[in-house]
């Protein structure tokens, strides 16, 4: 098991729902965007929302989410990494992050959603985004050379990143501004 949903890569979309938006997270999203992340990576969700709070206090990074109605069911972030010598793969830029829709609700595009309106914050910042992703999760992989990423390299780690090396990707994207 490697801790992605699974992925027919071969089954149709669903119709979208008229209901399904995509915006900028406020505050009161950051429980609904904790019990997401702790839904895939597990600890404890009041830490996850702290550190969900400091993103949206933070100009550098940006928390976008997707609602069914008033439900939030998606959330992704963006973030700014400066170079560190610690991890020469990972250049400085923008960095998309944290890319969860809720299991009901996959297969609506709203990952795609979410993606481009993180792509369209960073946009406004700087003239390419970066990715990373595990090697084993292809409908992330289909999904950003979908929109335009390229692979830069496998050789690849990032500071508190849960992948061992040798199981991530860096992917990059030019943006137009």
């Amino acid at each position: 098991m490697n801790g992605f949903a699974p992925y027919d890569p071969d089954s149709s979309r669903r119709p979208a729902e008229s209901a399904l938006s995509v915006r900028p997270a406020v505050a009161t999203d950051l429980a609904a965007c904790a019990e997401l992340i702790v839904t895939r990576t597990g600890g404890p969700g009041e830490a996850r929302r702290e550190m969900l709070l400091d993103d949206l206090e933070r100009a550098d990074r940006y928390v976008a989410v997707a609602c069914a109605g008033s439900e939030v069911v998606g959330y992704g972030g963006v973030f700014r990494h400066e170079f560190v010598p610690e991890h020469p793969a990972a250049p400085t830029g923008h960095y998309l992050v944290g890319l969860i829709v809720a299991p009901a609700w996959r297969r609506y595009g709203i990952g795609e959603l979410l993606t481009l309106e993180r792509m369209r914050w960073t946009a406004e910042r700087a003239e390419e985004i970066y990715c990373f992703a595990n090697i084993a999760n292809g409908a992330t992989l289909d999904l950003h050379e979908r929109l335009g990423f390229s692979e830069v390299t496998r050789d690849f780690t990032f500071p508190k990143a849960p992948m061992a090396p040798g199981a991530g990707v860096l992917l990059k994207a030019l943006l137009s501004r």
